[in-house]
């Protein structure tokens, strides 16, 4: 792995190396194989501290929530360099030559991580980057502290295989949370997302296409789906139709109003192509939905 920099620490900081018989376990377990730790820790106004790497053999996240810090990544497009400060959080993917540093004036106070797993290199996809960003600033980031918390605590205790796999779970549970606490920080809206939901809700018996919703959220087509996408993670039209199969879920619940009747309301002409979109959806036919559910109630 790409060895932790060996910073003098002071009181009140932690640095976590993981024994190499640990994270070979991690490698394999069904649980933690995914993404797992090799080292981890905290670092508490850390003036000096500093690394240069030019080879890089695993994957690095560093959180700066005091002062500021400096980096630089050496990508495909050619070197970036930028600032870390209070709230924004650096993934430094494996493979990328990089350095970084506390700022000399300010120094930072950061969380960091060296980690590995068959998922680790699509985690700049998780969290929704791409080179030459690096960078996520992170909104109301304490809710994470009390995961943070048990997984520093667990250097207390004494290394055991059961144990290494609950630090991989709560650094799994991290990351998963980090593209919910980035994503209006990252990608500011053109448009009021909420009001674009409250039209699809009310034009669900309508056939809409994308110029429709477009022209309500003030945005050419090209543009809106863009940023709808980058906000929702999936395209305008296939989120208007997944509004669409979750009200006709509820109907076909709580009425006994034929598919075809419950596929024209919701402005589907063709109750075949209803019943397709619906099973692509939910992965059962809508009569079998309505089958299964009635079963259970």
């Amino acid at each position: 792995m790409s060895q932790p920099s060996n910073w003098p620490l002071p009181a009140g900081s932690s640095r976590v190396v993981l024994p190499l018989e640990l994270t070979e376990h991690l490698a394999q377990h069904p649980l933690s194989r995914h993404l797992y730790p090799l080292a981890y820790g905290h670092y508490l106004a850390a003036r000096g501290h500093g690394v240069e790497r030019h080879q890089h053999t695993d994957n690095l996240l560093i959180f700066c929530h005091r002062g500021r810090g400096h980096y630089r990544v050496e990508s495909e497009f050619g070197s970036h360099s930028g600032s870390l400060t209070a709230g924004q959080l650096l993934l430094l993917p494996a493979g990328l030559a990089h350095a970084y540093r506390a700022d000399s004036s300010s120094p930072w106070s950061i969380y960091w991580t060296h980690f590995r797993g068959t998922i680790a290199p699509s985690c700049m996809d998780i969290l929704g980057l791409q080179p030459p960003h690096f960078v996520l600033t992170l909104q109301n980031w304490r809710s994470l502290l009390p995961s943070v918390t048990d997984l520093l605590n667990l250097q207390h205790q004494r290394w055991q295989r059961h144990r290494a796999v609950r630090a991989a779970t709560l650094l799994q549970n991290l990351i998963a949370q980090l593209p919910d606490l980035a994503s209006h920080a990252q990608h500011p809206q053109d448009f009021d997302l909420l009001a674009l939901e409250r039209f699809m809700q009310d034009n669900s018996h309508r056939h809409l296409d994308l110029a429709d919703i477009a022209d309500v959220a003030g945005l050419s087509r090209f543009h809106f789906a863009k940023k709808f996408k980058a906000i929702t993670g999936t395209s305008p039209m296939r989120y208007f139709n997944e509004l669409k199969i979750k009200l006709a879920c509820q109907q076909l619940d709580s009425s006994t109003d034929s598919i075809r009747t419950i596929a024209q309301g919701l402005g589907f002409d063709d109750p075949y192509y209803f019943s397709r979109l619906f099973k692509k959806v939910m992965g059962i036919a809508p009569s079998s939905y309505r089958d299964s559910h009635q079963q259970h109630i």
